[in-house]
């Protein structure tokens, strides 16, 4: 793959996820944050496997086993941890904050170079974090400080799930050269699908087996856009793209992710919080602008 086509799907994944996050919270609100981590993560699977069976592809064990301890941080990390603090997140908050909360994630790979990399951390980096912290303090409470809410509990675990998907990014790149990434993201989520399977049969609500209920259909549709497509090309992604740079892509995701949730839901954020999300944003922004001149 060239480094085009590389950003090009970085590019496509941060839409299509934004999107999936509206759709996924209320999938979770309807049917229980398990039950959308299992059948979620086994219907991408089944649709990944079964892409990969009409085309004929090989899936190689012995690239698993040489690369089997990156393959166990990533699907430990992404599809497990990271998965169950994101969806718990977002049957406590408003998905149209979930959708700038996870622009933080640039801070969290810089973070995991500083102390897997040994790399230095500036002063104009440690200013871009404080703003950045101050915005997301007022994304998530609006300025109202009387106490702390499920919402921001909620808030809580979808900025510690970005920890957890930053830190994926080091193994997963080396999964998608040495496995593939639909194969990669297949086998992740049936696993992800299995472990979570007996939690979803016990702890789910009894809504979530009626399959009438629109949360099904939320489900279904987030699943095929971000975790079968979405993720697909964000492993493809990171063959040719530097890790930092799929991350700070990112922040293009509300572009449609804002809109679509306001349409669609009737989802939107107070003034004091938009320009919260505002200065979550332009760090974002900043902080990959200034990452990337220091790599010219």
């Amino acid at each position: 793959m060239n480094l085009y086509s590389g950003l090009v799907f970085a590019v496509i994944s941060p839409l299509l996820s934004s999107i999936s996050t509206i759709f996924k919270s209320a999938a979770v609100k309807m049917l229980g944050p398990f039950a959308v981590l299992s059948f979620g993560s086994l219907l991408g699977a089944f649709l990944l496997i079964s892409y990969s069976l009409l085309r004929k592809q090989k899936f190689s064990l012995s690239h698993l086993r040489h690369n089997f301890g990156d393959f166990f941080l990533l699907t430990l990390t992404r599809p497990i941890l990271g998965d169950l603090l994101f969806v718990f997140g977002l049957g406590l908050t408003l998905g149209v904050k979930a959708i700038l909360f996870t622009k933080i994630e640039p801070y969290f790979v810089l973070f995991w170079h500083w102390i897997l990399k040994k790399e230095k951390v500036t002063t104009s980096q440690l200013v871009l974090l404080a703003i950045h912290i101050s915005g997301a303090v007022l994304l998530s409470t609006g300025g109202n400080f009387t106490g702390v809410k499920s919402a921001q509990i909620g808030d809580l675990l979808i900025i510690l799930a970005m920890g957890l998907f930053s830190l994926s990014y080091f193994p997963a790149k080396k999964v998608a050269i040495k496995i593939g990434a639909i194969q990669a993201n297949s086998l992740t989520l049936l696993i992800s699908g299995i472990f979570f399977l007996p939690f979803a049969f016990l702890f789910s609500k009894p809504e979530a087996f009626n399959f009438l209920n629109k949360g099904w259909t939320y489900l279904v549709l987030s699943t095929i856009i971000f975790t079968a497509v979405g993720l697909t090309l964000w492993f493809a992604s990171l063959k040719s793209v530097k890790a930092w740079i799929v991350s700070a892509l990112r922040s293009l995701g509300p572009i449609v992710g804002l809109p679509f949730a306001y349409f669609l839901f009737g989802e939107k954020l107070s003034g004091v919080q938009l320009l919260g999300g505002i200065v979550v944003l332009s760090t974002s922004f900043l902080i990959a602008r200034e990452h990337f001149k220091k790599e010219k």
